[in-house]
């Protein structure tokens, strides 16, 4: 099962690529290692009904979109949690408000476009967008990331 979500590439025509449903079928086939951004609500964040969103790198220059939410296959859901505990180390974890978490990969370069109200992650050739799953999730993760940028400079300036 496939369903239509708006997904966009930096060079290219805007374009609406499907994601893909996370099943028993194909949660093996994820590559944690190229997941750079996870959105993970609970059930009841926000009014979530308990959703996860990955990013993942496909090749250097297209990222592929795997989604699954509690109601929609509890079985699959609980495994990708379970999966991402298992990777945490691959992420810095950013609240994204009202009980909603996001991971982004620890080697992936964003960039925060507040015009735009999306992150780029910066590929080899090109920018890829990444849409946070509703306004208030970019806004929070915004804020972290903009803290953990600020942080992690001044770090380095004390050096």
């Amino acid at each position: 099962m496939k369903v239509t979500l708006y997904r966009g590439t930096l060079g290219h025509p805007i374009v609406f690529p499907e994601s893909i449903i996370i099943t028993p079928d194909n949660i093996d086939s994820i590559d944690f290692n190229k997941v750079i951004y996870c959105e993970h609500s609970p059930k009841g964040a926000m009014g979530n009904e308990g959703g996860i969103l990955l990013y993942v790198l496909q090749n250097e220059d297209k990222l592929a979109t795997y989604e699954t939410n509690i109601d929609l296959d509890k079985q699959s859901y609980e495994a990708v949690v379970n999966k991402i505990d298992q990777n945490i180390h691959l992420f810095i974890g950013l609240y994204g408000g009202m009980g909603n978490y996001v991971y982004v990969n620890k080697d992936a370069p964003f960039e925060i476009d507040n015009k735009y109200n999306c992150l780029w992650y910066h590929s080899k050739n090109t920018k890829l967008r990444i849409n946070c799953s509703v306004t208030g999730v970019f806004n929070s993760v915004i804020i972290e990331m903009s803290n953990k940028m600020t942080k992690e400079s001044a770090g380095k300036s004390k050096k």
